[in-house]
């Protein structure tokens, strides 16, 4: 599990394509706090590690990964936002975010706030009814709070802090994909009122999870 709280901005080093598959190198900003096996979140994306050494961390993506993902469009020098799997005694600074993209957004505006901007994403309308005015919502790994909801399209503030901390002062431009992961609770409570209707009582509810 994730929380959306970004540890470290990276760039891909390498990518060796195999197929439908392919190997992504990235700069590892970890040195050696990290194991082979551990789960990183590269752009809110679930990779495990498959080797490193002090300089590189080697990740494995599968086809679906590539398919469902901006992954698919890394290039060497690419910039990605990375967050370790949150440890047990850690703070929850964010939101539960499982690191399993949910369907690619794209950057329809951008507009300058004073110091920060807003940001308008688009996405599939078959995601609307897990996206709320001020609830949570994951883009490219960073855990954020919706402004505004209009249909299929979300606003999200991004203060100087988030700027200054993750890739989006260099990645995010009209037009842009990026990895959307919607909140997990939001998905729990879409199946139930499809199943159980907006009248069922709480046990009902509890039952049907």
């Amino acid at each position: 599990m994730f929380t959306g709280i970004i540890e470290a901005v990276s760039a891909v080093t390498k990518i060796e394509k195999k197929g439908s598959e392919c190997r992504i190198s990235l700069k590892n900003p970890f040195g050696h706090e990290i194991k082979k096996g551990d789960s990183i979140a590269v752009d809110g994306v679930c990779l495990t590690v498959e080797s490193f050494t002090g300089e590189n961390i080697l990740f494995f993506v599968s086809k679906s990964t590539l398919e469902k993902t901006i992954a698919g469009k890394y290039v060497s020098g690419s910039t990605v936002n990375l967050e370790r799997a949150m440890a047990a005694d850690g703070r929850f600074d964010g939101h539960i975010v499982q690191g399993h993209v949910d369907s690619c957004g794209k950057v329809s505006d951008i507009k300058k706030i004073g110091d920060g901007i807003e940001v308008r994403i688009t996405f599939d309308r078959n995601f609307t009814d897990l996206t709320v005015p001020r609830g949570s919502v994951t883009v490219n790994g960073v855990s954020l709070t919706i402004a505004e909801l209009d249909g299929n399209t979300f606003k999200i503030s991004l203060i100087p802090e988030t700027l200054k901390r993750t890739s989006f002062a260099k990645t995010l431009k009209t037009g842009a994909e990026v990895n959307l992961e919607f909140d997990i609770l939001g998905k729990y409570v879409a199946k139930i009122m499809r199943g159980g209707g907006n009248d069922a009582d709480f046990e009902s509810l509890i039952e049907k999870l």
